[in-house]
């Protein structure tokens, strides 16, 4: 269990420094800017940067692994038998949720498509009493 805490805490540091790198590189994140964007773009955009931040999970994951576990061999212990070395779930989610520009760009993108798609409601029969066959 102190692995899987000690990992935990791997992850979520680099995640969150890595986060808050991207998000002081990038800026504040302008509404009106990608307004005038079309959605191809926003769409090409969104792809570009999820592809940059599972680069960058590879990478925090090949860094964790080279740490070695202070208590790998103690009583025949194999830290490289733990199937959380991988990090995903907390490092993804800090990495993908916590940057303000990249959740809410994938917001107006998603706004955006659901705008396109969106159909209008079907009218409401009136209740007056009135049976189906008009009588």
């Amino acid at each position: 269990m102190f692995d899987i805490l000690l990992l935990t805490a791997y992850y979520f540091v680099l995640a969150f420094f890595a986060a808050t790198a991207i998000d002081t590189f990038l800026g504040k994140y302008e509404d009106a800017a990608d307004e005038q964007k079309s959605t191809l773009r926003l769409f090409s955009e969104a792809i570009t940067h999820t592809f940059l931040l599972l680069v960058i999970f590879y990478l925090a994951r090949n860094l964790v692994d080279l740490i070695p576990f202070p208590f790998d061999g103690v009583r025949g212990f194999q830290h490289s038998r733990v199937k959380e070395r991988g990090g995903d779930v907390v490092f993804v989610f800090i990495l993908f949720f916590y940057q303000d520009y990249y959740t809410k760009k994938l917001q107006t993108l998603y706004n955006r498509l659901m705008g396109h798609f969106k159909t209008e409601p079907a009218p409401a029969l009136e209740s007056n009493g009135a049976s189906a066959s008009g009588h």
